[in-house]
């Protein structure tokens, strides 16, 4: 029982003991424990603030050199394209109004009948181009003899209509009638028309005939090549103050060799 006493003084003696040592050698002990808080130096990682020197990267705008690409531009070079418009060349097409349908009014310019020769009867006079006035009436020349230019051209396979007064004009009692003597030709007559390409085209005298002057029948389109000559004859009536004559003595002739 003392032994167990004992033990327990013993025991409780020891932990006053160690109670009293930790009371009063804490403080020595304990503050070295203290200079542990040396770990807050720990603190001079702050220094790895350094690191902001980072914003150096900020410098990485140098890159903006790249707006070099901006002389990719330099590719205007390409308006060399705009040579292309060199096709102009097809502006050859222009010599397409070169049309050799314009030297078709020329040819038949060239084929238009400029002069008659008649040797039978010693005729040898230039044609005069002409048509109708306003009222519808043939035009007839005082003094030549005229083709009517709503007829056809020699060669073109038509009737061509020629005519002339027989009267001389009291005005001009100088100048013969070109037709005067027409009514003398007989069939066979050889009747000679040029155009003005100098060509020659014969005729031969086929037939005369008297008709009236309403009898135009003779001076239209006939099928085929026919050259008419149109003058007056009969007995002589004064109409408006003028002589005329009361009939028309139409001279057809063929082309000689058709």
């Amino acid at each position: 029982m003392l032994r167990h006493y004992t033990g327990g003084m013993n025991y409780r003696y020891l932990i006053m003991l160690c109670a009293l040592l930790a009371a009063c050698g804490a403080p020595a002990a304990a503050i070295s424990p203290t200079a542990t808080a040396a770990p807050t130096a720990t603190a001079a990682p702050t220094a790895t603030a350094a690191p902001t020197a980072t914003a150096a990267p900020t410098e990485t705008p140098a890159p903006t050199a790249t707006t070099a690409p901006t002389e990719t531009p330099t590719p205007t070079a390409t308006t060399a394209p705009t040579e292309t418009p060199t096709p102009t060349a097809t502006t050859a097409p222009t010599e397409t109004p070169t049309p050799t349908a314009t030297t078709a009014p020329i040819a038949a310019t060239l084929r238009a009948p400029v002069r008659l020769v008649i040797a039978e009867i010693g005729l040898d006079r230039p044609l005069v181009s002409v048509g109708l006035d306003s009222q519808r009436v043939p035009i007839v020349p005082n003094h030549d003899v005229g083709w009517y230019n709503l007829s056809a051209r020699p060669g073109e396979g038509e009737n061509i209509v020629l005519w002339g007064h027989v009267l001389r004009f009291r005005s001009r009692p100088d100048l013969p009638a070109p037709f005067a003597r027409l009514k003398e030709l007989a069939p066979g007559a050889e009747i000679i028309l040029y155009n003005a390409a100098g060509a020659a085209r014969r005729y031969v005298v086929t037939r005369q005939v008297q008709v009236t002057p309403d009898q135009v029948e003779f001076i239209l389109p006939q099928g085929r090549e026919l050259l008419t000559l149109v003058s007056c004859i009969g007995d002589k009536v004064v109409v408006d103050s003028s002589v005329e004559m009361t009939h028309r003595l139409i001279t057809i002739a063929e082309p000689v060799g058709d």
